[in-house]
């Protein structure tokens, strides 16, 4: 498997693993467990802000996760990838990575630099996608 690859499930399972911080913020305060195990229809009293930043931070590389694989499987589908996308795509984990401890902290302008650091690593596939088919 190629680097790029390595890239895209790593950060599918970071998007797995952000489940579990919101989880742990619920189940924690008075009846928590038994919200997480039922139908969820009413908001949980109690979680502590940190636990609702999770959500989000959970939610927000959820959201941006088919953006990344579908630049990132342009790039490999199409031979597009080099040293240059790998270092791009370590990049871009290494950055949502620290977005998600920034968020998580609740570290407002840290996270969006992060954040834009990512947003960054992905305009580098894209760059690389373009002259590669520019070049031919």
């Amino acid at each position: 498997m190629t680097p790029d690859l390595w890239i895209v499930l790593s950060l599918a399972l970071l998007t797995e693993l952000l489940t579990l911080p919101p989880a742990f913020a619920r189940g924690s305060v008075p009846g928590g467990i038994k919200w997480l195990f039922y139908n969820r229809d009413t908001r949980l009293e109690g979680v502590p802000s940190w636990g609702d930043r999770a959500v989000r931070a959970h939610d927000n590389l959820a959201n941006n996760l088919a953006m990344y694989v579908g630049i990132i499987g342009i790039a490999y589908i199409t031979g597009a990838t080099s040293g240059v996308t790998m270092i791009a795509g370590i990049v871009l984990l290494i950055a949502r990575v620290l977005h998600a401890i920034v968020y998580i902290a609740g570290i407002p302008y840290l996270r969006t630099a992060v954040f834009a650091v990512g947003q960054f690593a992905m305009l580098v596939y894209v760059w690389e996608i373009v002259v590669h088919f520019m070049g031919r």
